[in-house]
């Protein structure tokens, strides 16, 4: 919350950083050295890293490497440790920031993307292959109506307060369908932010279908073999979660450690874990391997037009209406 009470989504300053993707998180000055060294002296400087929740596994993966190789600031080691926290939950208690998206910084807490990924339809296999034999287009308008060729559909559209997936959803229903009444047709089908956890709750028979990351189901079908959910993406295109990774703390010392490991996010290996774990580089793309392991394209989705500040007001207004 800001100092006014308001959400830091509703003071948004990065407004067309939704699908923003730099080509990179620094590195120059950790593939220099500058920040390493065999020897530190004193104590170290600790530093805590709050993360989105589905990026914190991979990130923790970063800050062990980071540790063991004992870089340093000011003749100091530096420590970096690695917090989940939801963006809704977030209260400013770390160093450094990495929500999903820089809709949640505030305007004065600039943010450098980490990594990416795709807002996307998620469905069991079956159901994506019934789609496919209906000839059914794969549109963000198939959230709007509990049915489609005659075939039920159980939606989930998470909470735009809790989870940027929904604000997408909203923001991309409003261009491909100005006349929808978007927020009272999302919230029939929304309000959870475990959108896949109702994939296999559902009936069969429903068809369900969830707005979530393509992250999301590379980490769900890690865990879910014998029965993977489909990442869909709507023939309109998407926008992109650029999970931004913002330094917090005022302190020098500890401002220059949280620089330190922003540096490692840059670097070859780190962005290596991170696709890994799903996620693709700042600018949309993901290894060619990867792609074909999850499969997914390697090269970013199409995308949607960016979104106004006016625009997205407006849509987070309308759900709270």
């Amino acid at each position: 919350m800001d100092e006014d009470g308001r959400p830091l989504w509703r003071r948004p300053a990065l407004w067309a950083s939704l699908a923003l993707v730099l080509s990179g998180a620094g590195g120059g000055l950790w593939a220099s050295g500058l920040f390493s060294a065999p020897t530190c002296s004193g104590a170290d400087v600790r530093i805590t890293v709050a993360a989105q929740p589905e990026m914190a596994p991979a990130l923790k993966d970063v800050a062990s490497r980071f540790n063991v190789e004992r870089h340093r600031v000011g003749g100091r080691c530096v420590h970096a440790s690695v917090t989940p926290v939801a963006p809704a939950d977030y209260k400013g208690q770390s160093d450094a920031w990495v929500p999903e998206s820089s809709l949640w910084l505030d305007r004065d807490t600039p943010g450098t993307p980490v990594a990416t990924t795709p807002v996307v339809l998620s469905t069991p296999r079956p159901v994506a292959d019934e789609f496919d034999s209906a000839g059914i287009d794969i549109s963000w308008k198939l959230l709007l109506n509990d049915k489609t060729h005659d075939l039920p559909i159980a939606r989930t559209v998470a909470d735009p307060a809790a989870a940027m997936t929904g604000t997408v959803a909203m923001l991309a229903i409003r261009q491909v369908d100005k006349k929808a009444d978007v927020a009272d047709d999302l919230r029939k089908g929304g309000g959870s932010t475990a959108t896949l956890a109702t994939l296999t709750t559902a009936e069969r028979y429903n068809r369900p279908l969830a707005v979530t990351t393509e992250q999301a189901v590379v980490a769900y079908n890690e865990t879910h073999q014998p029965n993977p959910v489909v990442s869909l993406v709507p023939t309109e295109g998407t926008l992109m979660l650029d999970h931004p990774y913002a330094v917090i703390t005022k302190d020098p010392r500890r401002r220059d450690a949280a620089e330190a490991f922003q540096a490692a996010l840059g670097t070859r290996s780190a962005r290596n874990i991170l696709q890994r774990a799903g996620f693709r580089t700042p600018d949309g793309a993901l290894n060619t391997a990867y792609a074909r392991e999850y499969n997914v394209p390697d090269k970013a989705p199409k995308a949607l037009r960016l979104p106004t500040r006016k625009e997205i007001e407006e849509a987070l207004t309308s759900w709270k209406t």
